[in-house]
């Protein structure tokens, strides 16, 4: 039985925090030690403000954390910023950081109000938002049948199939994402979609 004191010892012996997931120029003591790491190559970042060390494994969390601070109250990250977070690629291409002229495109409910324009965001109404609507290390982003049926309708085909073919890469039913645009009301190029869905599957052979 352990003694009173080394209990008391053991409670005020606080263990080791976990690592973040990303790193800031808070967690590496300021702007200037932020620009020393980033020079000597010790940062990948991902975003403004927004790294990893170099050499990690970057996937969806990090990905969604290094947009975390563009998503206002309400909002979801979707479409193509939603495709990046879940696979990497942006217009077409593989992209390790979010590209720094790209605009953050958000989505939000019917049901709450339009958030306040700012400069590089596209925001779009969605309705069926809140159920098609995952958090990575804590940010909202559509799940991936969701983003995959919008990226088909927003997307140009050559920036949208090589998502929809990464996306079933990680399980996505593209069958199963056709149907769901089908059940969708008022969509604007639901035939572009389908041929985009369809471009896919040949690729995956489905």
């Amino acid at each position: 039985m352990s003694s009173p004191c080394t209990s008391l010892a053991a409670l005020l012996d606080p263990r080791p925090a976990p690592a973040p997931l990303v790193v800031t120029p808070a967690h590496v003591g300021g702007p200037v030690a932020w620009s020393d790491l980033r020079r000597s190559g010790a940062l990948a970042v991902l975003h403004d403000g927004v790294a990893v060390a170099s050499g990690s494994v970057v996937e969806s969390p990090h990905r969604a954390l290094a947009l975390a601070g563009d998503v206002p109250a309400r909002c979801v990250l979707a479409a193509s910023t939603a495709a990046w977070v879940h696979t990497g690629l942006y217009d077409g291409g593989a992209a390790p950081a979010w590209p720094a002229d790209a605009p953050v495109e958000l989505a939000y409910a019917p049901d709450t109000h339009y958030p306040a324009a700012r400069p590089g965001r596209v925001t779009r109404r969605a309705p069926g938002l809140t159920r098609d609507t995952v958090l990575l290390a804590g940010v909202a982003v559509t799940g991936m049948v969701r983003t995959a049926v919008d990226v088909a309708c927003t997307a140009p085909p050559e920036a949208a199939v090589p998502v929809l073919v990464a996306l079933a890469g990680r399980g996505v039913d593209l069958r199963h994402a056709a149907r769901q645009l089908d059940r969708r009301a008022r969509v604007i190029g639901r035939p572009a979609a389908h041929r985009a869905l369809a471009a896919a599957q040949k690729l995956l052979g489905v």
